[in-house]
């Protein structure tokens, strides 16, 4: 998956942060729809488990509803987890081109992963279905003079249509969670610029704390957004259950839901705790605040539903959750795009080169601009080039940046507190020509002052 970092387009730092709005979108779309999908079926499998046991007919529909509730047709699956997902893919690649990330790799890998999971689920409700009709045409033949003729053959269908939800629904599952896990790697690593060489391969991942810590967030939404949604479900439909099986399911997802509840709010304290310090800003801690507070609300919908069963209560727990995992899984993609704004603003120069390049192929004269005078409107108001004022002097930090020109350009189109010693550097707001320019002035100036021989 490599190779899709290679053919991905320089682009501006506004095109940049386009990349991380749209991964962000994606990834909220994706990952609730594959965190439900994987809670109901987890579900569902349980109850058809049940119901071949204990031959309960109830379990064995409410299995179905399950199943049909969370893959209702190919276009759900096609909008809500293709397309979202592998958008995905290609904004990792798009965000960490020229960069050794593994992140597009476990994407990738991911994608299909999540992909054939979703395949065999959809493969398991619709031959769930057909077990059905099966079930009603064998009814239909008891009392029926062919009964003795098409029972045997019809039974062993039956037979293998049992083998093949039981394969294709356990298998779905297994390759829906190890979707998740790698998705959570590759979020995990790409907030994390510390790891990019570090982390080559997916065996780096597997031991990685923080991964396993991203993961056990996804169960924990998992988990939530199944029990309360089986409990919205419920308080919104009849479920045709008996009153003492309706009861056990209802203290299932119940408790389903408190340990997500539970669970998120110190998971999130943990990841923000965890975080590089690249990743860091005040909208990641603003966040996960609201949404510490807003799984709090939610406990609190849900123990009025306990109390009253009223279902508002039921409702309103689940659209909140929704709410919550949705702001907290924002805050990851702006993880992403503050861990790799140094990155984003080195991208954003090579592509204005690349752009001037073929301005100047195309004959387009291109307006020279002069450093100096960028210099005495925009930088000496906190820089002086042999004595330090609001920002230190030219002279202790631009030698820093000898050789290095691309990095310097970098820092002052996206500038990062680096010196304890002085407040961080405001955006100068200067076009990639123009940061280009004045850093060329600067280094020139600093090379003539520290070269220039002592009287």
């Amino acid at each position: 998956m490599e190779f899709l970092k290679d053919i991905a387009l320089q682009q501006s730092l506004e095109n940049y942060k386009l990349v991380i709005l749209v991964t962000a979108l994606n990834s909220v779309i994706f990952l609730l729809y594959i965190s439900f999908v994987s809670g109901l079926l987890s579900l569902s499998l349980r109850y058809l488990f049940q119901a071949r046991k204990e031959n309960s007919v109830q379990k064995l529909g409410f299995a179905f509803q399950l199943a049909e509730f969370a893959l209702h047709s190919k276009s759900v699956i096609l909008f809500l987890g293709i397309i979202p997902g592998v958008t995905l893919v290609f904004s990792f690649a798009q965000m960490l081109q020229s960069t050794p990330a593994i992140s597009v790799t476990l994407a990738g890998i991911g994608f299909f992963c999540a992909a054939i999971g979703l395949w065999l689920l959809y493969s398991f409700k619709e031959t769930f279905r057909i077990k059905e009709i099966l079930t009603s045409y064998q009814n239909l033949l008891k009392n029926s003079k062919e009964e003795e003729l098409a029972a045997p053959g019809l039974i062993r269908y039956e037979a293998d249509k049992d083998q093949t939800i039981t394969r294709s629904g356990i298998y779905g599952i297994v390759f829906l969670y190890a979707g998740l896990f790698l998705y959570s790697a590759a979020f995990v690593l790409a907030a994390d610029p510390s790891t990019w060489p570090e982390i080559e391969w997916i065996f780096g991942a597997l031991i990685s704390f923080s991964v396993w810590i991203k993961f056990i967030e996804f169960l924990a939404l998992t988990a939530g957004i199944t029990g309360l949604g089986v409990l919205y479900f419920i308080a919104a439909h009849p479920v045709n259950l008996h009153e003492k099986a309706l009861t056990t399911l209802k203290k299932t997802c119940t408790l389903l839901s408190l340990t997500a509840l539970l669970t998120m709010p110190l998971i999130l304290l943990i990841q923000t705790a965890g975080l590089s310090i690249e990743a860091l800003s005040g909208s990641i801690y603003l966040l996960t605040g609201i949404g510490v507070i807003l799984y709090f609300i939610a406990a609190h919908f849900l123990y009025g539903y306990r109390q009253s069963q009223f279902a508002q209560f039921a409702a309103g727990g689940f659209f909140i959750f929704l709410l919550a995992a949705s702001i907290n899984i924002t805050a990851g993609s702006i993880a992403i795009g503050t861990a790799t704004r140094e990155h984003a603003a080195f991208l954003s120069v090579q592509h204005e080169k690349s752009f001037e390049k073929l301005k100047t192929s195309l004959g387009v004269n291109i307006a020279a601009l002069n450093g100096e005078e960028i210099y005495n409107a925009r930088c000496s108001t906190c820089h002086l080039f042999d004595q330090k004022k609001i920002g230190p002097s030219y002279i202790e930090t631009i030698p820093n940046y000898l050789g290095k020109k691309s990095e310097l350009i970098s820092f002052i189109l996206n500038p990062v507190k680096k010196n304890p010693d002085y407040p961080p550097m405001t955006n100068p707001g200067l076009r990639q020509a123009e940061a280009d320019s004045v850093a060329s002035y600067i280094m020139q100036r600093v090379s003539s002052i520290v070269l220039k021989p002592a009287n």
